[in-house]
């Protein structure tokens, strides 16, 4: 995934749905709260004001009542009643007790409820009590002397109004939409006046505490309404980003991102055997450059489609890297599976009839492996790798062997640092005898690895690893380093040494100031460079020649040899001796290992001896493992011989002993 897809995918990732949701349940609160708020503090309002009104009421009727009672004018006090509701319209019935409760006077049939009692209250003399027919939700609160609403009586109140139908014309002009009853009793020593209280809520002050409830759930709905709206949008975002950062550019379908996620989610719920596939079309750039890259990308498109003609509904297709095609496809059986790519590959070579197409598969089955489909698709690439050109069955299994060998390579990488700081790496030195005296007269640096665990580890199993990492510069520098304090140390101690040669990877030459590295390692042992020799293997003749010829020269200013190594192991190029001055030249193994029954690589081989001594090259032959090659190369004037018939590479210690023990005698 590029980085940009990334960068997106874990922005989309941040916006969370749930901090919308938690807003919601945080409005609902909220709002809950703000209107029992309001709606408390406008009851409150509304009982302190009707409270203030029939206290009042109370206390102008109580002078008219009790000048009406001391003058034992009862007439006079029903007349009085009889046109009360004008002027006194929150007083009911009127009554007159004794000291022991007994009705002295009543204007009705009704009496205060003496057993409720709104009890401590003694404000001028005035007691309160509830009414016997009616429930009252408002209540004295002796502590704070003052009088506080029952807000829970009062929403189911309004709760059993909602339930019925106020809206008649008739109960929408009555004075009071609530009311609620209660009896004061004004003490005046020998007798009480009681009057019944009615207190309300009027029409007008019920219908704006209805437009505030009203205003208050309109907000809220609208505000629960933006939350949902911003959800429900987060979520289609989510899906259009996911479906462009999913859709692959080139074929319209889908791309890695999309294979590997829902890869997942079906190989989590599988109940059959899956395969990770990659189809890969070979030379797809050479065929850009023949059709153009327009016709390169409707090849693809029309690859793409005709895999997913071919796959079923539980299976999925995903154009990868270039031109591979990743498939996550079902499977009974191993046989069943190849057969069925055959003939998927069939039908991709038939896409265009006047053109050949080349493919390569890689399978890596879910069964064998179970880790993520995005590893599963890394085996399945691993295992094309292992295709050579040549190879007439491209279709190629990953198996646990492949697997061990990623782990051996991923093991190397992590290893090199170490092993060079703690010396696992250990200098190996192949004698190089000449032709004539067949003496001592040289010798190749190679490289061992002892592994702490691993144990003797053979070069062939590192070295292409570090090659192909380019991690092999860290080991070529060690070499050099080594044998430049081996001569060191030979050299102070009197010994007559012999030129080694080290080998140089091509991948040093990307380096400008390579000769000035390869000067400092070697200078910081105090060894003359003329006892180092340098090896490039062949092919690092076919890079820059301008580039390796100005490091060459630079080299050979400083006083090192350099030789090519592997000559005639591959394409070799005379332009190559012709251009590069060179100082030795090493005939491939190749050359002496089948036999040369017709004669053409004697001729060869003397040819190339005698090319050599014409360009004032030397000549090593390697691989050298009989007698008669021994012969053979003496007669040709071939300088110096490297192989198994004189000596197999050793250790330092026996290196020592062979090339030393003249001397040791002569002392």
């Amino acid at each position: 995934m590029s980085r940009v897809k990334d960068k997106k995918l874990k922005k989309l990732k941040k916006q969370r749905i749930w901090p919308y949701i938690l807003g919601i349940f945080v409005i609902l609160i909220v709002f809950y709260a703000l209107a029992t708020i309001i709606l408390s503090f406008m009851i409150i309002n509304i009982v302190f004001d009707n409270l203030k009104q029939a206290y009042d009421s109370s206390n102008r009727l109580t002078t008219i009542v009790e000048e009406m009672w001391e003058n034992e004018d009862t007439e006079a006090l029903d007349a009085f009643y009889a046109d009360l509701s004008e002027a006194f319209p929150y007083v009911g019935e009127i009554c007159i007790v004794d000291s022991d409760k007994n009705v002295l006077y009543s204007t009705g049939d009704e009496v205060p409820n003496w057993d409720i009692a709104i009890e401590d209250v003694d404000i001028q003399n005035v007691n309160l009590y509830l009414s016997e027919d009616k429930d009252n939700f408002i209540y004295y609160d002796n502590v704070d002397n003052g009088f506080i609403v029952n807000i829970e009586k009062f929403i189911s109140v309004l709760n059993e109004m909602k339930t019925e139908q106020y809206a008649n014309e008739e109960l929408l002009n009555t004075k009071n939409v609530l009311s609620s009853e209660m009896w004061v009793e004004i003490d005046k020593g020998d007798y009480s006046v009681c009057y019944k209280n009615t207190m309300g809520i009027s029409s007008v002050e019920f219908s704006i505490t209805v437009i505030v409830i009203v205003v208050i759930c309109a907000l809220e709905i609208f505000l629960l309404g933006y939350y949902l709206f911003s959800i429900v949008s987060l979520v289609l975002e989510r899906r259009k980003v996911s479906k462009i950062l999913e859709t692959d550019i080139v074929t319209g379908g889908n791309n890695l991102t999309h294979f590997f996620k829902i890869g997942n989610l079906i190989l989590k719920k599988k109940k059959t055997n899956y395969a990770v596939v990659i189809v890969r079309l070979e030379k797809y750039r050479n065929f850009c450059s023949c059709y153009g890259l327009h016709e390169g990308e409707e090849l693809l498109e029309l690859i793409y489609n005709t895999l997913h003609n071919a796959l079923t509904k539980n299976e999925l297709v995903a154009h990868g890297e270039k031109s591979d095609f990743a498939l996550l496809m079902a499977y009974n059986s191993e046989e069943e599976l190849r057969e069925r790519l055959t003939h998927v590959i069939s039908h991709l070579r038939q896409v265009r009839s006047n053109q050949k197409f080349i493919f390569s598969v890689g399978i890596c089955k879910t069964g064998d492996f179970d880790i993520n489909i995005d590893s599963l698709y890394n085996y399945a690439g691993v295992a094309i790798g292992t295709l050579s050109a040549d190879a007439e069955n491209r279709v190629v299994l990953f198996t646990d062997d492949m697997r061990k060998e990623q782990i051996w390579h991923r093991q190397v990488e992590n290893d090199i640092d170490r092993a060079i700081a703690d010396k696992e790496f250990q200098v190996y030195l192949q004698p190089k005898y000449s032709t004539k005296e067949e003496q001592l007269s040289g010798a190749e640096a190679l490289v061992r690895w002892i592994h702490p665990t691993e144990g003797f580890v053979a070069p062939y199993r590192f070295i292409p690893i570090l090659e192909s990492t380019g991690l092999i510069i860290k080991l070529d520098d060690f070499m050099i380093s080594e044998v430049a304090r081996l001569q060191s140390e030979w050299l102070s101690q009197g010994k007559k040494i012999v030129p080694i040669s080290v080998n140089i990877s091509r991948v040093h030459f990307a380096r400008q100031d390579l000769a000035e590295h390869i000067c400092s390692l070697v200078d910081e042992h105090n060894v003359p460079h003329k006892y180092i020799e340098l090896e490039l293997t062949e092919s690092a003749f076919f890079d820059d020649k301008d580039v390796l010829l100005n490091i060459i020269n630079k080299l050979k200013s400083y006083g090192f040899e350099i030789s090519m190594d592997d000559f005639g192991a591959g394409y070799s190029s005379l332009n190559s001796l012709k251009e590069l001055p060179l100082d030795v030249l090493k005939l491939d193994a190749g050359f002496f290992r089948e036999e040369d029954k017709d004669g053409r690589g004697k001729v060869i081989i003397g040819d190339t001896i005698a090319l050599a001594k014409k360009l004032d090259m030397r000549i090593v032959a390697e691989g050298i493992e009989t007698r008669e090659q021994v012969d053979l190369l003496a007669s040709m004037d071939c300088d110096l011989i490297q192989g198994y018939y004189f000596a197999k590479p050793m250790p330092v210690s026996d290196f020592e002993e062979r090339a030393f023990v003249k001397e040791n005698t002569e002392e």
